[in-house]
């Protein structure tokens, strides 16, 4: 109680009142006032300046953290040999220790708790700067994007590649959202590199979302990759790019469901859509609608200074034509106009672009969404064009071209009512006729009949009889012939034997006929020219040698004799 400079209230209550007392001397003064008895101790408090405070103690902490990540650093950068990075490690691990070994940091005991919304910390100057370093370190620094050499530091941002990153995210949620697959686990995205002093996100090889999207009349498989390599120099039907190697920043397939991938490939069945991310691009509104002489002009005087405006729209062309089976090529950058170009009629092919920009209340990621659900529209439409194109060019080039398969020989061009003739796909009728007044009758009626029915003789239907174009026609004793008609009729009618008679047909024999129309050939490609009709492949010989077949007109013209 000596050791008390100033008594409280309280210390006035435990006096009277506090316990484990000790009796006073009688002649102690304070008997006088009726106080018998003390209490053997009181509690006093007494202000003393402290460094260890909760604000002080942080700063010991940050100063701690930032001083064994330096260490490690500078251990690390020894290993591999990273001259540079080891003597500034060093300059920093000493000065850390210089401010650690201040008098001041003996008496600071180690934190319990951050307090983080300590008025000192966010306010008081220098502390406040050692705050939001701390945050910056430890929220956001322990990943560095590779790209740049610090993200965060004034006048370095790498703000391309940070502007590639948050769009890959926002097409991963938009992906998950639309087909309603769970993408795989986000850790898998993020690598160290090779030397463990950054992580970074895995490029060519990491598909953020695989799954199967139920449209409910039609299944398909959906792949969401980032930075997928399309390998260069692959021959046809390899995947991948047949001239140099490509890697579209985001890419989104398609392909029906029960079919492994390299299948698909090989069947001509799936189809790439690709997204590139273009933070600056310059004028794409003025590139893609440049429709005169004069901007042309421009344009080739520009590219001989060595100055390509259109380089983004090249390499979204390079995309679509190099990139076996795509569909569609597109940039998304953070401007504010979209551009949907289509090759022909419907939504792909395609080029084109959307604007897409970080905002608290507008992406424009709405009309992104709308463009992927209206090409899955598309693909559930199985009577589009593009699926006729894609069997088309399976149909074409699942085979190389046989050596023999050349017809140098003078065929009528392909143009107007010829549109359609294709050498290969273009059939030939061989006919027979038995007497010249069957013959005369056949060129004064502009018809040819055929037997029916299950006996010797009688015409098949399959694909090439019935889309036949040419009629040859020969009779008994011939080698070759020159007597071509061309077929008018849009396919075989029956005739009865009845028909026939009245029509003047001469002594028919069966019942039923299949009857063509046709008309003399006027093309002067075929004037004077005869074909060997018995070197073709269906030709049979003895009684069988007036059997009709069918020959190609691509064979028909290796037969030619004159």
């Amino acid at each position: 109680m000596r050791n008390a400079r100033r008594f409280s209230n309280a210390n006035i209550r435990e006096i009277l009142k506090g316990s484990k007392r000790t009796k006073l001397p009688e002649t102690h003064y304070l008997k006088s006032f009726g106080i018998d008895t003390l209490p053997e101790r009181i509690t006093t408090i007494r202000k003393a300046d402290s460094v260890d405070t909760p604000e002080n103690r942080f700063i010991k902490h940050a100063l701690e953290n930032f001083l064994k990540f330096c260490t490690d650093i500078n251990n690390k950068a020894k290993e591999y040999g990273h001259k540079k990075m080891g003597n500034e490690s060093e300059l920093m691990i000493r000065e850390l220790e210089g401010q650690l070994h201040h008098t001041v940091f003996k008496h600071i005991s180690r934190p319990t708790t951050l307090k983080l919304n300590s008025p000192v910390l966010q306010r008081k100057e220098g502390y406040r700067e050692v705050l939001r370093v701390w945050l910056m370190f430890d929220l956001a620094a322990k990943l560095i994007w590779k790209g740049g050499d610090d993200i965060y530091s004034g006048g370095k941002k790498d703000i391309a590649t940070l502007y590639e990153y948050w769009l890959f995210f926002k097409l991963l949620d938009l992906c998950q959202s639309i087909f309603d697959i769970e993408p795989k686990d986000i850790s898998e995205l993020i690598k160290e590199t090779p030397d463990g002093l950054n992580l970074q996100l895995k490029q060519g090889k990491f598909t953020a979302l695989h799954g199967v999207y139920d449209s409910g009349s039609r299944k398909l498989n959906i792949r969401f990759n980032y930075n997928h390599s399309f390998i260069g120099k692959k021959t046809y039907p390899d995947s991948g790019s047949w001239t140099t190697t490509l890697r579209p920043d985001y890419t989104l397939s398609f392909w029906p469901y029960g079919i492994s991938e390299t299948e698909a490939e090989k069947q001509e069945l799936i189809v790439h859509v690709h997204f590139d991310a273009k933070y600056k691009i310059a004028n794409l509104t003025d590139i893609l609608e440049r429709n005169n002489e004069n901007d042309l002009d421009e344009e080739k005087e520009e590219n001989r200074k060595g100055i390509y405006k259109n380089a983004d729209l090249l390499k979204m062309h390079a995309y679509k034509d190099a990139i076996r089976r795509t569909g569609g090529a597109y940039v998304l950058y953070p401007g504010d106009k979209s551009i949907n170009q289509k090759g022909f009629h419907e939504i792909i092919p395609g080029l084109g672009a959307f604007p897409v920009k970080p905002s608290k209340t507008d992406s424009g990621i709405g009309e992104l969404k709308a463009f992927i659900l209206e090409i899955i529209e598309h693909f559930i439409n199985r009577a589009s064009q593009r699926e006729k194109i894609a069997y088309r060019t399976f149909d074409i080039y699942k085979n190389p071209p046989e050596s023999e398969n050349v017809v140098k020989e003078p065929l009528p061009e392909a143009y107007n009512t010829n549109r359609d003739l294709i050498p290969d796909e273009t059939f030939v009728l061989v006919g027979y006729y038995n007497s010249q007044e069957q013959y005369d009758w056949i060129k004064r009626t502009g018809l040819y009949n055929f037997r029916m029915g299950s006996g010797a003789g009688s015409l098949i239907l399959d694909k090439e009889t019935v889309s036949s174009k040419y009629l040859l026609l020969h009779t008994s004793g011939d080698t070759e012939s020159g007597d071509l008609w061309k077929i008018v009729s849009r396919g075989p009618k029956v005739y009865s034997k009845d028909d026939l008679i009245r029509k003047g047909y001469p002594s028919p024999s069966q019942d039923n006929y299949l009857v063509i129309q046709i008309e003399p050939v006027t093309d002067i490609e075929f004037d004077n020219v005869s074909w060997n009709f018995r070197g073709l492949s269906n030709y049979s010989t003895g009684r069988a040698s007036a059997f009709p077949f069918t020959a190609s007109l691509t064979e028909l013209m290796k037969n030619k004799k004159r």
